[in-house]
């Protein structure tokens, strides 16, 4: 069922004002939940295509490495047991590194993302019975405009 409209709530005579509003309030939600699901799809189809693309560089680098490294104990340059002993010492370099930084543990997406949103301030709207600001989560929205939910003094 989609939004009721104006027409609609005063030609049927069995929907209250209350229910059309409490249909259009979910059928908002429904929209919201919409967006923010095509949102979600849209990040993990770009997080996709970016450890794609990362891959298939990891492949080209190590394919380069491996060519770089033949050519040079083919020609002599390097001994092999050499260049085998320092590549073996940073890979284990590498790893100790990656265990510190997993240690550290460094926050996921979703962590962020929250962190950002309790960050962000809370606006401030003026209600028109009492004029005075208040936080937008405790008003109410009227045909003539913004009011505090709680009784205003004047």
């Amino acid at each position: 069922m989609g939004r009721i409209g104006f027409w609609q709530l005063l030609l049927d005579d069995r929907m209250s004002w209350w229910e059309a509003q409490r249909i259009n309030e979910a059928q908002d939600a429904a929209d919201i939940a919409a967006g923010e699901a095509s949102a979600a799809h849209f990040r993990a189809s770009t997080l996709e295509s970016r450890v794609n693309a990362m891959s298939r560089e990891i492949v080209m680098l190590r394919t380069a490495l491996t060519v770089l490294t033949n050519t040079l104990k083919d020609s002599k340059v390097l001994d092999e047991r050499l260049l085998d002993a320092r590549l073996e010492a940073a890979m284990e370099e590498a790893k100790s590194a990656n265990q510190r930084v997993d240690a550290a543990r460094i926050p996921s997406l979703n962590e962020i993302e929250t962190g950002r949103a309790a960050a962000q301030p809370v606006p401030v709207i003026t209600c028109i019975r009492c004029r005075k600001g208040v936080p937008a989560s405790s008003t109410l929205m009227t045909a003539d405009g913004p009011m505090c939910e709680r009784p205003c003094s004047p």
